[in-house]
């Protein structure tokens, strides 16, 4: 990865002012890194857990949801209890058995055993060496659209947006399976364990769109009145009237 994590941390924490701190997530795919520690909780999980510090991971043995691994490519022979949303109505009114069916169908997982676990640790504490695959960041409406949309002005890619979906399915596998940022709402369950404000949606940042972020802010300037002369008739003809009673004058 060419972008210093720390540089980065210091673009979204100081310059862009998200309130939440950033957080880098690791796809094992061989080894476990050194210096993370294992964490009893759901997969989604992981992201509070390092906004507040740890440097943690999930893997089949260690973690406190089947969905959630089962999303991640970590649980083999799952029953059709987790495969076709079966737990979604057993504990739960509103789903129709067919609609949770199509749910699991349409969300993203990790290939089977492509990766040994997940890790995840404050994006400015993150050891040497270690890869960070992508940067997940919990904030408001207007972060998400500047973040989740960096590539698509600078390289015209649009973000991927989720409502539906487990949370670990769109911020986990849907960035790495698409490659690109993804911008969700998350479910309730994911939303209640990383305790999101109403207004607050998750996004995730895969490792390659990372410069785009920092060459969005370095390049930041928007000239309001510029974009209504250019795009407004209303605003181009009273420019017009201006520049031409200037001339007069």
């Amino acid at each position: 990865m060419s972008v210093d994590p720390k540089q980065l941390h210091q673009v979204l924490t100081e310059q862009m002012k998200v309130k939440r701190p950033p957080v880098a997530i690791t796809y094992c795919r061989d080894t476990i890194p050194a210096g993370y520690e294992p964490a009893q909780v759901v997969a989604c999980g992981i992201v509070r857990e390092a906004e507040s510090g740890r440097r943690v991971y999930v893997d089949a043995q260690h973690h406190d949801c089947y969905v959630g691994l089962w999303h991640l490519g970590l649980l083999p022979n799952a029953q059709k209890l987790i495969t076709e949303g079966e737990y979604l109505t057993m504990a739960q009114g509103f789903f129709t058995p067919e609609a949770a069916k199509r749910n699991k169908a349409q969300s993203e997982r990790l290939p089977e055993g492509s990766i040994i676990a997940l890790a995840a640790a404050p994006l400015n504490d993150v050891p040497d060496g270690v890869t960070i695959d992508s940067v997940i960041v919990v904030t408001d409406a207007l972060h998400a659209m500047q973040l989740a949309g960096a590539a698509s002005v600078r390289e015209g890619t649009f973000p991927i947006g989720e409502v539906g979906p487990s949370a670990c399915a769109s911020i986990f596998a849907t960035p790495i399976n698409k490659r690109n940022s993804v911008f969700a709402t998350g479910d309730g369950g994911g939303r209640m364990h990383n305790r999101l404000a109403p207004g607050e949606l998750f996004v995730t940042i895969p490792a390659h769109h990372f410069q785009h972020v920092l060459d969005l802010v370095a390049n930041f300037r928007f000239d309001p009145a510029k974009m209504r002369e250019l795009i407004m008739p209303s605003h181009a003809a009273a420019a017009a009237a201006g520049v031409a009673g200037a001339a007069h004058d």
